[in-house]
């Protein structure tokens, strides 16, 4: 059978090969508690413990509209608990209609159990089995990015909420700027900004919940080193160490630029735009399957009919466009820094390389995916890669 355990496994007794089955209720109840367990002890680092995390995520979105102002912000911190009161009052009935399998975070202190009784007695312990490893690879996961994808949604609503008030206030007014001005005040980035909306939103919901009726089960978790190491090298904290290695901020145009006239202008944000939206597209297309280093199925619609890594495609694109004004500049100013530009850029892009390749290595394990890789054999681009 090609594809992994799925990461809700079966019953430690029968892991271990014990003749007598658990019963259910032991079963739903040591899951929920070992995922409430979980969940607390997350809540606990990123809304208290973790100055970092606190500083990283401190952005609060207050709504607005017409004048009424909500008398709460909405935080991370609110956010998280507000989701953990959720799985609180969810997860036992999730957990009763899912017989037999334990929880992730129950295959996960069953094996830390099995290690503190094997030191105990000064014994070796059995190593982890592949279903315990997979399910701390996804619970590893689920801590990283969970409250990174729901800090960027409530990050885009609040900035989408301050430009559309800020768009209203100056149709209100009596003397409108011109149409190039308040695109590059107000309008791109408004659009700009409903994209990453739509981009975040999938994986928001796809990192919450896991469940049949959504089609988004987790089969499997890359194991490997490398697919890891490529992923996180693109989201904090460890992205900063690759930003003081390879330094250069992403340029999301809009400032009219002294080089290029207004029909250049206008035609470089619009390609900009264009190349964000397929991006984004990718991201609607994989719909409540998207996450970061999992395998939760084959997608085929969208981008993904004529090409395999949509997202990582149109993303570099989008960078290399934003980074054509400072790149013309350099070009004449400073050759030197012009490439090194190029260097940093190219090494960013060299990274998302890595991590399609990673992707396809782990993918590749199973039928499902080696049948999408007959059926669309390109990775970035038609008839050529």
């Amino acid at each position: 059978m090609d594809a992994q355990p799925e990461l809700l496994t079966a019953a430690p007794a029968q892991r271990a090969g014990l003749p007598s089955p658990v019963p259910e209720s032991r079963r739903i109840l040591g899951s929920y508690a070992a995922s409430i367990a979980v969940i607390l002890a997350g809540l606990y680092f990123y809304t208290t413990l973790s100055p970092y995390y606190l500083w990283l995520y401190r952005l609060g979105w207050r709504p607005m509209l017409a004048g009424h102002v909500s008398p709460v912000t909405i935080d991370l911190k609110l956010a998280l608990w507000s989701c953990g009161a959720a799985y609180a009052i969810a997860l036992l009935p999730y957990y009763a209609l899912r017989r037999g399998r334990w929880s992730n975070a129950a295959t996960m202190t069953g094996y830390l159990h099995r290690r503190w009784k094997a030191r105990r007695n000064a014994g070796a312990a059995d190593p982890a089995s592949e279903s315990e490893r997979q399910a701390m690879l996804c619970l590893l996961l689920k801590w990283i990015f969970m409250p990174f994808c729901i800090h960027g949604l409530l990050a885009y609503l609040a900035y989408t909420n301050d430009q559309l008030l800020d768009l209203v206030a100056v149709f209100r007014q009596g003397s409108k700027p011109g149409w190039f001005a308040l695109y590059n005040s107000h309008l791109h980035y408004f659009i700009l900004n409903l994209i990453f909306l739509a981009d975040f939103f999938p994986f928001v919901v796809g990192y919450l919940v896991q469940a049949r009726c959504l089609d988004n089960e987790v089969v499997s978790v890359d194991p490997s080193l490398r697919g890891w190491a490529a992923c996180l090298a693109c989201y904090p904290p460890f992205n900063v160490a690759m930003v003081a290695l390879l330094p250069w901020q992403v340029v999301e145009l809009a400032p009219a630029y002294p080089a290029f006239s207004q029909a250049t202008h206008l035609a470089l944000n619009g390609l900009l735009l264009a190349l964000f939206a397929c991006y984004a597209s990718a991201s609607v297309s994989l719909g409540f399957k998207s996450c970061n280093l999992m395998h939760r199925g084959v997608v085929r619609t969208g981008l993904y009919r004529r090409i395999r890594h949509p997202a990582y495609l149109f993303k570099n694109l989008a960078w290399w466009t934003g980074a054509l004004p400072l790149l013309a500049g350099l070009l004449h100013t400073s050759p030197r820094q012009f490439f090194w530009t190029l260097l940093c850029i190219g090494g960013w892009s060299a990274i998302y390389l890595l991590r399609a390749l990673c992707e396809e290595r782990h993918l590749s394990r199973h039928a499902d995916y080696r049948a999408y890789m007959a059926q669309v054999p390109y990775r970035f681009i038609p008839g050529i890669c």
